[in-house]
């Protein structure tokens, strides 16, 4: 039988434990949801960090818009010089696979099934000796700022290549020229958006259904810092008027891709659901993909002064450029 001290022992803990369980608040259906969004958020940044991921080191190497003609020092063309532009078109699947518990993707994420990110681009090329040439290339986008969009972006990326002549082309053989280039790359942009839902939210604790009033501005930003060393082979046949050509390679890219998201926001459920306010906020960080495919195909126009039209894919994205050259 347990002695007076030790009931009173007893009792003395057991009062203690009901004071605190009654001073302790019960988590409200509000706040319940509130939780299950911040789940939401964590999903939806690493999803999206996913499909750039697989995409900005592909973005990084675009912009050679060179035939396979290599330059020479002594006979020439000598140097080359170009101003050029294009887009990746970077594919991002809806969000309509997520499991979502809290946030409606739909009502609150407008997201483009393709998203054409810019590239401007300054080449120059410069012969060397024995059929060797040599290449650099600029990709600058200085701070852009559209509030009307809730856009800003900024980048700057730079490269190298080296091209030797395997073949020159004369008569009725193909100019055949090997290649190894270096580029990289680092920038970020975001993109602010509002956030206005209303949708059936039922809590799993309660199993009750509530109708959620979800308002709020949400931030995304997306950050890069990107290397990649590639090799190609590059194929093509001066016609006089046109000379189409093509190219196949492959890249190995290194770096650094990260997203983030962060919503202050307040939520409201109906009928009494309660009400909760704060800030929903997410990071993930990820490689691009290490080893990727590179084909190349386009035409170039013109003597000494040409224009070139370029298509470029690693078997995920497309990716059109244009560029005007003066050779000298």
């Amino acid at each position: 039988m347990a002695s007076r001290k030790q009931r009173r022992r007893f009792l003395l803990i057991l009062a203690f434990g009901i004071l605190a369980a009654s001073g302790a608040k019960a988590q409200t259906p509000a706040q319940d949801f509130a939780n299950q969004a911040q789940s939401d958020y964590q999903t939806i940044t690493n999803y999206v960090n996913g499909i750039f991921s697989k995409s900005m080191g592909f973005y990084t190497t675009l912009g050679w818009n060179t035939p396979p003609g290599v330059f020479d020092f002594v006979v020439g063309p000598h140097v080359e010089v170009g101003l050029g532009v294009g887009a990746d078109l970077i594919s991002i699947p809806g969000l309509g696979s997520l499991n979502l518990g809290a946030v409606d993707a739909g009502s609150n994420f407008s997201i483009p099934s393709f998203l054409p990110a810019p590239f401007p681009v300054v080449t120059g090329r410069v012969g060397l000796m024995n059929g060797l040439d040599l290449g650099l290339k600029l990709n600058y986008l200085p701070a852009v700022s559209i509030p009307e969009l809730g856009f800003s972006a900024n980048y700057v990326g730079w490269g190298l290549d080296l091209r030797y002549k395997i073949l020159d082309g004369k008569l009725t053989l193909p100019a055949v020229t090997v290649g190894l280039s270096w580029d990289t790359m680092r920038g970020g942009f975001s993109v602010v958006t509002n956030v206005n839902q209303s949708s059936q939210y039922k809590d799993p604790i309660t199993t009750l259904n509530y109708t959620a009033n979800l308002t709020g501005t949400n931030t995304y930003n997306l950050n890069w810092d990107t290397k990649s060393f590639g090799a190609k082979v590059e194929v093509g046949k001066d016609l006089g008027v046109i000379y189409p050509f093509a190219a196949v390679g492959f890249q190995r890219n290194s770096g650094n891709i990260s997203s983030s998201m962060k919503a202050p926001y307040s939520v409201t459920l109906t009928p009494g659901g309660g009400s909760s306010s704060g800030t929903l906020s997410a990071n993930s960080d990820s490689l691009p993909v290490i080893f990727e495919p590179k084909f190349v195909a386009g035409f170039d126009l013109g003597q000494g002064l040409h224009w070139a039209v370029v298509g470029e894919s690693n078997g995920t994205d497309i990716a059109g450029s244009t560029s005007f050259r003066a050779q000298f």
